[in-house]
């Protein structure tokens, strides 16, 4: 039964492990100053594009407040009795080709790249883009913001773009439904505008490069420093272990010994009794004793090592 038991507790004495301590900090370290990383530049991506879009609807609103303040003293009536025109009437209407010509060169110098105007209707009573006259826009989501006096706006991602100089590619745009209001008469009609902010992405980009890589400098210094305290405690874990299994062999031998010592003692005084009732000779029992002193002795003397 001891025998079995000294057996299982030495088999897992050997499978005992030292606690990982630098592989734990490297696996979760790394994982985590990853993460700590990608939050932190993707946090300023939106953070500067949701800015972006607040100013570019800003500007919108201020350059429709422009337009309308030149475009429709002047041109309000066509405006108001576009709908009754098609969509073929309006674009080749003299006053179109006249309003055009007034609205670019209002956008001369600027980064606006298309002008759209729809009436109370919903309807497309100008563009820039002369194909888009007539279109139907009252379900849009903008345009019903915007009637209700609110801006709204949003940026996308253009492959190919119409604008009013040509056919642009790979922009990206903010456009923006802005109420046209005049006194207290209300909402009169709705200007969209399209700005072109492919420039000011571009420098968040750049921006955002230069952010990731002074987070990606900052967090390897920092891993370098950890990685130093962690592996002078991992090594402190590793000897202290391997003491502790010192220790512990150690007191394994001797609780052994101890046992091997107490088997020959029951042994020999069982040989002892048996000799004395036998009345066996003198030296017999003289040589069972002078065995019986030198486990003594090497029990007196045994010292677990330090």
């Amino acid at each position: 039964m001891n025998s079995g038991t000294t057996s299982q507790e030495k088999q897992e004495t050997h499978k005992k492990k030292p606690f990982q301590l630098l592989r734990y900090f490297t696996i979760t370290s790394l994982t985590a100053f990853v993460l700590v990383a990608v939050s932190l530049v993707t946090f300023y991506r939106q953070v500067a594009v949701s800015e972006l879009i607040e100013i570019g609807e800003s500007k919108n609103a201020a350059l429709t407040q422009i337009f309308s303040n030149v475009i429709w003293p002047e041109f309000a009536s066509f405006l108001g009795s576009a709908s009754e025109l098609s969509p073929d009437a309006i674009r080749a209407h003299p006053e179109t080709a006249r309003l055009r010509q007034v609205v670019l060169e209002q956008m001369q110098g600027l980064s606006v790249i298309k002008v759209k105007i729809y009436n109370l209707e919903g309807m497309t009573v100008f563009s820039t883009e002369e194909s888009q006259i007539g279109e139907n826009k009252s379900e849009n989501a903008g345009y019903i913001a915007a009637l209700h006096g609110e801006l709204a706006s949003e940026l996308t991602h253009r492959d190919t773009f119409s604008a009013f100089e040509g056919e642009i590619e790979n922009r990206d745009v903010i456009s923006s439904y802005v109420p046209i209001q005049k006194g207290g008469s209300g909402v009169i009609g709705v200007f969209e505008v399209y700005d072109d902010v492919t420039p000011l992405l571009e420098h968040i980009a750049i921006a955002q490069r230069n952010i990731a890589i002074g987070v990606a400098l900052i967090l390897i210094l920092l891993y370098a420093i950890l990685f130093l305290l962690i592996r002078r405690a991992d090594n402190l874990i590793q000897r202290q272990f391997i003491e502790q299994q010192q220790a512990e062999a150690e007191i394994q031998q001797a609780y052994h010994r101890e046992e091997n010592v107490n088997e020959f003692f029951r042994y020999t005084l069982l040989n002892i009794i048996e000799y004395v009732n036998r009345g066996s000779e003198k030296a017999a029992l003289l040589t069972y004793l002078e065995q019986i002193k030198q486990q003594f002795n090497d029990l007196k003397y045994w010292r677990p090592k330090s």
